[in-house]
């Protein structure tokens, strides 16, 4: 892989981005080892060797690589605006000023918790269920999402209309496991985040001894909270998690709190009815409001208040939040430079921070061209094509199921690069304000929206992920798939670069996108985005037979402390793997077959493909963030996402010239769904 020195990156204007074709990263191979034995570490291993993680980052690979090219170009571009400010009320100003709010350590310092002070004098006054139910709607609306989560999203049974939905929430853990795991480092965390919690209200101005009381008492709060909610393979299931119900039923179903006047105290008195993502949860939780005392309350609520804005406060916060959410959990040694940290505040890394959008729009300007755009688009063309052609031959699916699928391929949205419509931000209290205010103000807009949508027709023209991001997605519920500008850069994409590095690297995020349109989720939903049963019960029974052979597949591959990788959580996604390098293969056959080209560097066209799709999961990570992502990530570590794929595709044993019977599954073992 070829590397412009970042100096460059940021002096060059996004045209200049397209002049030099990147290729393959020939001096990280490591010759010394047989692709057929370990093919990641083939195609890896010197680059592993010779890559160290920098210290503030949890891992180090190709994704945080093009991240960290893309802050860069943000980073630029902002700091420019402090002396050059893009027009009042703009979007771009109104992102500027709420990046320069982040950068202005020295007010942060002098602000101290000052812009607190209304959500704990609301914490202060909750009383009774009624003034909790009040206080909850009010913490809600300004992003603090304490016992459960409010919002609106598409309807899972009506695509075409926006619906409530209510989710449980509110755990300062990365998972609701962490409660109750008893291995000795899953019993450190537990006591280092009563630790963290005692130091943060320290901070907050409470003594010592009463700190660490106040912490005992908020973790075993939480943990009741987590004895009643799903755990993160639970949550994958959509029997479970679409409840419709009315407001009224939700009250018999979950007595002791005021439901009604929640929503009302929220914006949404005239709420007819909404989806209860875990119902269990919140019997569980209205029974806490009636019973738990008021003081036990005020203490969770406080502390939920701080744990939300801790990173946005003063320096003190900012490393107590550190050490523990970054260096215990994830292994970092010291934090991301204070520009990198305000933009990850801003715009979120998958892009789902409310200014994300307006984060977009500065990054768009500079690193994406028409160029790059209309290329792309005829690559999820082409993987699209042969996503269909598959589906027409597939021997196990029954006529009347593959001719639904078929019509669920055609009928796929495809948006790529940036949106044709952005965001609009003119109701965005957002700039002349202090950095924590700035993000509860950008907050209360989106609940603003939110409210505002409440049974109104769905915008399929609208993005959920900001287009700045390095990530790709699938939304079941409009049955389209998104690939934002910041991954279309250099290696995953480039428009001047050959077919088969191309196919390797983002035509397989594009198969995978199009393949979550038919993982063990996105298959539930039709063509218009609707929850329905579109399945015959025979093909239904075939692909869940097939689905299991992928689950025993991953879990027997063991990660970091004997920890494995969970099939059943990250089932979705290596469908999605293994699926999308066959569509993307098979599109390359075709590109092929119209335009052949000879061997590159001494390799294939059909090795360069399986090459250049190992080099973009390259990864190295630390053990800390191996570990918590094998417990609570639906996504396998890297070296698992590139050796399960290939051993699942016969293709790769015929490209590089290897044993099947030792390089491969059996056919009885792979589950040859896709």
């Amino acid at each position: 892989m070829l590397r412009l020195p970042l100096r460059r990156v940021l002096a060059l204007p996004a045209a200049a981005f397209a002049c030099q074709a990147f290729a393959l990263d020939l001096a990280g191979l490591d010759p010394s080892v047989d692709p057929c034995a370990d093919f990641y570490r083939y195609a890896n291993g010197r680059w592993i060797e010779a890559t160290p993680i920098p210290a503030d980052r949890p891992g180090w690979g190709t994704f945080a690589e093009v991240y960290e090219r893309n802050e860069k170009v943000l980073a630029a571009a902002l700091l420019e605006a402090r002396d050059n400010p893009p027009p009042a009320g703009t979007a771009q100003r109104k992102v500027a000023e709420f990046f320069a709010s982040g950068m202005d350590q020295p007010a942060i310092e002098r602000a101290g918790t000052r812009p607190l002070d209304p959500l704990m004098t609301r914490v202060a006054q909750t009383g009774d269920v009624a003034s909790l139910a009040r206080t909850l709607a009010f913490l809600h609306a300004r992003g603090i999402t304490a016992g459960f989560a409010f919002f609106t999203r598409p309807d899972a049974r009506d695509s075409t209309r926006y619906v409530a939905a209510i989710e449980q929430a509110g755990l300062g853990l990365p998972e609701r496991d962490y409660y109750f795991m008893d291995d000795p480092r899953s019993v450190r965390i537990r006591d280092a985040y009563a630790g963290h919690i005692a130091r943060v209200l320290e901070l907050a101005g409470d003594e010592a001894e009463r700190a660490r009381r106040s912490a005992a008492t908020i973790v075993a709060f939480e943990t009741e909270l987590a004895r009643a909610s799903m755990n993160a393979v639970e949550r994958r299931d959509v029997d479970r998690t679409e409840n419709r119900m009315r407001v009224a039923d939700l009250a018999a179903r979950a007595p002791g709190f005021p439901w009604a006047e929640y929503f009302a105290a929220a914006g949404a008195a005239d709420l007819a009815e909404l989806n209860v993502g875990q119902p269990a949860f919140f019997t569980a939780l209205a029974k806490r409001a009636a019973e738990v005392p008021p003081a036990d309350w005020r203490l969770y609520l406080r502390w939920q208040v701080l744990r939300a804005t801790e990173d946005k406060l003063a320096a003190s916060f900012q490393q107590a939040h550190f050490d523990f959410y970054e260096t215990l959990l994830r292994g970092r040694a010291s934090p991301l430079a204070r520009p990198y940290r305000v933009l990850d505040i801003i715009g979120g890394r998958v892009g789902s921070e409310p200014m994300g959008q307006a984060l977009a729009m500065v990054f768009v300007e500079r690193a994406f061209s028409a160029q790059a755009k209309a290329r792309s688009l005829e690559l999820v063309a082409h993987i699209k094509a042969a996503l269909t052609e598959r589906l027409a031959t597939l021997a196990w699916m029954g006529e009347d199921t593959r001719r639904r699928a078929l019509e669920k391929v055609a009928a796929m949205q495809v948006k790529m690069g940036y949106p044709d419509k952005w965001r609009d931000y003119s109701d965005a209290d957002v700039g002349p304000y202090g950095f924590v205010e700035n993000w509860m103000h950008a907050k209360e807009f989106i609940h603003r929206r939110d409210i505002r949508r409440l049974g109104q027709p769905v915008d399929r023209t609208e993005w959920g992920m900001s287009p700045h991001v390095v990530n790709a997605s699938y939304n079941g519920r409009a049955n389209e798939i998104t690939f934002p500008a910041g991954i279309l850069q250099p290696p995953y994409f480039d428009a001047a670069a050959d077919d088969a590095v191309n196919y390797g690297g983002i035509g397989m995020v594009i198969g995978h996108e199009i393949t979550h349109g038919f993982d063990d989720r996105g298959r539930r939903f039709d063509a218009k985005g609707n929850l329905a049963d579109w399945w015959t019960a025979e093909d239904a029974r075939r692909y869940v037979e097939r689905a299991a052979r992928v689950v025993r597949q991953y879990d027997a591959y063991l990660g970091v402390e004997n920890v494995s990788v969970n099939g059943k959580l990250t089932l979705g996604e290596n469908i999605s793997d293994i699926g999308g390098a066959k569509l993307a293969y098979l599109a390359l056959t075709k590109a092929l077959r119209e335009h052949p080209q000879g061997e590159v560097d001494g390799f294939t066209p059909e090795q360069r493909f399986f090459l250049s799709f190992a080099q973009v999961w390259r990864n190295r990570t630390r053990v800390e963030q191996e570990r918590l992502q094998l417990q609570t990530d639906g996504h396998s570590p890297a070296r698992f996402r590139v050796l399960g794929t290939i051993s699942n595709m016969p293709e790769f044993a015929r490209a590089f010239s290897c044993d099947a019977s030792k390089s491969i599954l059996s056919e009885s073992a792979r589950a040859n769904i896709w």
